[in-house]
């Protein structure tokens, strides 16, 4: 999901002892780590950082389809948070963490694997529609193409695709919204227009808008394949 979520550490290096900010950022990196790792605490925290994700899931709620019969897989869906969005339709989620897979199959609705979103074990044309939330930005330019290449491989003709993801902080204010950002392990947090750039092979941009979800500021984009 956006904001943060568990990965690996970023290298501390070695030599001299670091001073005492380094060492505070150090440790803060290690809290947001160990909160991404526990997916009830991380749904909580989460909740009060983004205002229970109000906007996200009108923004959900307004661009993709939720009624009976709808196939939706929610790429990178971490422990759940949007499934009972689907729940009228046939819902799947993917996540490479099994600990929050394993959260989700026991408190939430739908059917959730443990996969690389790069390489779904999922037939083609499975699906109408894909959520994409909070992932990209953790990825590395080329595996943002895989991504959407694999979403294209598991939509029907005209499928959509919904992003929401991560962009620099907007406000020069949101002092908590900064260092969010620097001490997360989302490394590839891109302007809109880079986005733009990196969906351009991927489908048509139907629509796309920039929001504000609690402390955190996210660009949204439909395309349609």
């Amino acid at each position: 999901m956006g904001g943060f979520r568990g990965g690996r550490e970023r290298p501390s290096g070695s030599g001299a002892s670091a001073p005492p900010e380094i060492k505070d950022v150090s440790l803060l990196r290690r809290l947001v780590q160990k909160v991404s790792d526990h997916p009830v605490l991380f749904i909580f925290l989460r909740g009060i950082l983004e205002n229970d994700f109000k906007a996200i899931r009108a923004t959900i709620r307004r661009e993709l389809d939720l009624g009976p019969g709808t196939r939706t897989l929610d790429l990178g869906c971490g422990p759940g948070a949007f499934a009972d969005l689907f729940e009228k339709g046939d819902y799947v989620g993917v996540d490479l963490n099994a600990r929050y897979i394993d959260h989700a199959r026991r408190t939430r609705k739908g059917a959730f694997l443990v996969g690389d979103a790069k390489h779904v074990d999922l037939p083609e044309a499975r699906f109408n529609q894909v959520l994409i939330f909070g992932l990209l930005h953790h990825l590395p330019d080329e595996e943002v193409g895989a991504v959407l290449a694999e979403c294209r491989r598991l939509l029907v003709p005209g499928g959509r695709v919904l992003v929401i993801e991560d962009i620099p902080t907007v406000s020069r204010l949101n002092l908590v919204g900064h260092l969010i950002h620097g001490v997360e392990n989302g490394e590839h947090i891109r302007p809109v227009e880079d986005y733009r750039r990196l969906y351009a092979g991927a489908g048509r941009v139907e629509r796309e808008l920039v929001l504000q979800s609690g402390i955190c500021d996210y660009y949204a984009a439909v395309l349609v394949t």
